[in-house]
């Protein structure tokens, strides 16, 4: 009995056809491991997508639920300012002569608001104010803008500007004014 050669254990001692089988087998595994790898990727790619899907989708949801309440709590809200501004407006004049103390407050709460220091508030008979308010022009014409501005508006009577020098050795502008409440049966007289 003859025996058959032994297949060399090496590759390169192999037949043509088992080295193309090899090499064959070896391609398809290297494509079948690409595969895998880019399919895993692009799954994970589709599975991030949907996620930010789901979230955008729940907050459009809940946008959506948001601006259904808006206009009835703009209603309200136009409701709740006409009533403060009845309400201020019947503090600003009690007995037709308007209160020192609220001007001084607003004129004071102004400005603040516009970073001015007001120097003095002295209050004049009848709904009259004499006031010294310092610092940089564009502020002085946002005070002004802001207090003749409802609710309760201030009527400015005269103004005066001029240069000061301030406690840090600088210089400001200092504006006299007097001023006077808008009163609404004042606005209604010729």
């Amino acid at each position: 009995m003859k025996r058959r050669p032994a297949l060399p254990t090496h590759p390169a001692h192999w037949p043509p056809a088992a080295r193309i089988v090899l090499l064959l087998a070896a391609a398809l595994a290297c494509a079948a491991s690409g595969l895998v790898l880019y399919a895993h990727e692009r799954s994970a790619l589709r599975q991030a997508a949907e996620n930010l899907r789901h979230s955008l989708q729940s907050r459009l949801t809940d946008a959506l639920a948001k601006t259904s309440g808006l206009p009835a709590l703009r209603a309200q809200e136009n409701l709740l300012g006409m009533r403060l501004l009845v309400a201020q407006e019947q503090l600003w004049t009690q007995d037709g002569h308007a209160d020192a103390g609220l001007l001084q407050l607003k004129l004071a709460r102004r400005a603040e608001e516009c970073g001015l220091e007001m120097a003095s508030f002295k209050p004049l008979p009848p709904a009259h104010a004499e006031i010294s308010v310092g610092g940089e022009y564009a502020s002085l014409l946002r005070f002004v803008e802001l207090v003749t501005r409802p609710p309760l508006p201030v009527r400015i009577e005269s103004m005066e500007l001029a240069l000061h020098a301030t406690r840090d050795g600088g210089q400001a502008l200092l504006m006299k004014a007097v001023l006077s409440a808008a009163l609404r049966d004042a606005d209604t007289q010729p």
